[in-house]
């Protein structure tokens, strides 16, 4: 799986917001597309089985029949009906999500996919009629392989990591408690008050940002990048933003703001049942918050509130920063620590009954050096990965 920081990484910078997620998420749902399109109509041109020399399922019958392609010349020829209508829909989800149009105009009418999966499962119906009737010999080649890149890329191409300072939600989630009426000192609170009473906002409905009040332009920047978030996981899918990562995390609070500014566009939704459609990510940094690490985690996932969104089978992800705990501690205590981390993370997760997916926030190819990945995988601790690993590309 593909990730990126572009477009949601705000730590630090100002300009990236609303406007600046929603042309990232465009740009690469772009690149996905067309790369679909044109595999799509290079099928149908090799597709050309007529149905009066062989059977088709029903499944892919119905395809053929639902895809508006009134020419004559494809009418015995089922495959190219299906394609012509599914070529018709994508390129109308193309034109939805970017405001392109397609290299090839479309040869009949479609609206739009809702969602990758629908698109993944007129590909499979294709597919699979193709290996009843035709043989074992179409179990690889461009099909099998383009209906893999629409499970791996969907419409977004790389999910969107979204980042912000822990200080910066801090501020925003006091400007909005004080201007709603709830608390006027959040910040001179201590560390138990302050997670009291953000849990006791995560458990009702009631939202506290109001559009008759006045903020901060900080704030009213945060709200509308959130809203700007929600409106891409509908439109691009709920893959092409999952996560929300915290940089400069202290204490348990840090993790329970994003979930109460969640909740203010609809992400984060209290109930019985309490639901979240973007988890919290801590990013462990220097060497102090790297050693605070495994009892912060281990309070977080002892509260009811956050095993009920994780479920009985969740993964939660945990970045450790390599950089910044080496400018704090130096390269040797930084790993070392970070090893340490590593291990007791994984002890504190897999307590909780849940997966660990460490995320390394190293740079470069293995750490700028262009080393061997496999042997970066054998250098982690070990019981930490269990085939689970995130790592960045950067520099």
């Amino acid at each position: 799986r593909v990730g990126s920081w572009v477009g949601g990484d705000r730590d630090g910078n100002p300009n990236v917001e609303g406007g600046m997620l929603r042309q990232a998420l465009s740009r690469q749902s772009g690149a996905a597309l067309r790369l679909y399109l044109e595999q799509i109509d290079a099928l149908g041109a090799e597709l050309s089985l007529s149905s009066r020399f062989t059977r088709v399922t029903p499944e892919l019958q119905a395809l053929a029949d639902r895809a508006n392609d009134a020419s004559p010349q494809r009418a015995d020829e089922p495959y190219r009906r299906s394609l012509t209508g599914v070529y018709a829909r994508l390129a109308a989800t193309l034109t939805l999500l970017t405001g392109e149009r397609p290299a090839r105009t479309p040869m009949a009418k479609g609206e739009p996919y809702a969602n990758p999966s629908d698109l993944k499962d007129d590909l499979t119906a294709v597919h699979q009629s193709l290996l009843k009737y035709q043989g074992s010999s179409f179990r690889t080649g461009p099909l099998p392989d383009l209906i893999r890149a629409v499970d791996v890329f969907g419409f977004h191409l790389a999910t969107l990591d979204l980042r912000q300072n822990s200080a910066v939600h801090g501020r925003v989630v006091a400007e909005l408690l004080k201007t709603a009426g709830v608390a006027d000192d959040y910040e001179k609170l201590d560390e138990s008050k302050r997670c009291d009473l953000l849990l006791h906002e995560l458990g009702h409905g009631r939202l506290l940002a109001s559009p008759f009040a006045a903020y901060s332009d900080e704030t009213k920047r945060e709200l509308k990048t959130l809203a700007a978030a929600a409106d891409a996981k509908k439109r691009h899918g709920p893959n092409s933003i999952r996560n929300y990562i915290i940089s400069n995390t202290m204490a348990l609070s840090d993790l329970l703001e994003v979930y109460l500014l969640l909740k203010e566009v609809g992400l984060f939704r209290p109930s019985a049942e309490p639901a979240t459609d973007i988890f919290a990510e801590p990013l462990f940094e220097t060497i102090g918050d790297l050693r605070a690490a495994p009892d912060t985690m281990k309070r977080y996932l002892e509260i009811p509130l956050i095993r009920a969104l994780h479920g009985k089978a969740g993964v939660q992800e945990v970045m450790i920063g390599y950089s910044d705990s080496n400018k704090d501690g130096s390269y040797l205590t930084s790993i070392w620590e970070l090893q340490k981390a590593s291990r007791a993370l994984h002890a504190v997760v897999t307590s909780a009954g849940l997966g660990l997916q460490l995320f390394h926030g190293r740079g470069g190819a293995v750490g700028r050096g262009g080393g061997s990945s496999y042997e970066a995988l054998l250098a982690q601790p070990q019981g930490t990965v269990n085939g689970r690993i995130r790592i960045t590309e950067q520099g």
